[in-house]
C-alpha cells in the first residue's frame, strides 16, 4: 500500500506517511499530477479566485456605476466562493459526498478567515498604528494558513469510514 501509494504521490516508499485521521485522502487529480504538493496547489487555486474575484468586483462597479461598493464586493466574494468550493472540493482535496454540509462548513471557514482579518486589521493597523496595506499583507499569510488548515481538517474532513469510500470516489470520477 505505501508503495503504491508513494508511486501515485511521486515520493519514495520510506517517504510515505500515514494521513491524519479524517483528513481526505483520495487520488491525485488533474492538478495534483503537475504540483504534488497539496499546500502549493490550495496557494495556486486561491490566488486564481482573488484575481477571479477582484476581476469580476471591478467589472460590477464598471457596469454599476451607481451601485453601492458594499453590494458588489459581497456579490463578487459570493461568486468567488461558490466557484472555489467545487475546484477546492474536486482537485484540492478530492472528496466526494456531503455536499451541503462541507459547503456550510466552508462558508465557516471563510467567514471565520474574515473575520480574523478584520480584527488582526483593526489591532494591528487602528490600534497599534502601523500602516494598513504592510499590515494587510502580513495579515494575508496568517488568514491563508488559518484557511488551509481548516478547509483540510473541517471543511473536508471524513470520518475513517467515509475515508475509504472517499479515496475509492476519487479514483472512480478521477
Amino acid at each position: 500500500m505505501k508503495q503504491r501509494r508513494a508511486q501515485e504521490t511521486g515520493s519514495s516508499p520510506d517517504a510515505a506517511i500515514t494521513p491524519a485521521r479524517g483528513v481526505p485522502t483520495g487520488a491525485p487529480g488533474p492538478l495534483m499530477r503537475i504540483v504534488k504538493d497539496q499546500r502549493i496547489l490550495f496557494l495556486l487555486v486561491g490566488g486564481l479566485n482573488t484575481a477571479f474575484s477582484t476581476g469580476l468586483f471591478i467589472g460590477l462597479a464598471l457596469y454599476f456605476t451607481d451601485a453601492p461598493s458594499s453590494l458588489l464586493l459581497t456579490v463578487s466574494w459570493a461568486t468567488s466562493l461558490l466557484a472555489v468550493f467545487f475546484v477546492y472540493r474536486r482537485l484540492v482535496f478530492r472528496v466526494v459526498g456531503h455536499l451541503l454540509r462541507d459547503f456550510s462548513r466552508f462558508v465557516v471557514v471563510n467567514l471565520s478567515s474574515l473575520v480574523i482579518n478584520i480584527v488582526l486589521l483593526f489591532l494591528v493597523s487602528d490600534v497599534l498604528g502601523f500602516p494598513r496595506i504592510p499590515s494587510q499583507i502580513a495579515i494575508t499569510f496568517v488568514s491563508v494558513a488559518v484557511s488551509y488548515f481548516g478547509h483540510k481538517y473541517f471543511s473536508f474532513r471524513r470520518s475513517g469510514r467515509e475515508q475509504g469510500r472517499t479515496t475509492e470516489g476519487a479514483r472512480r470520477h478521477g
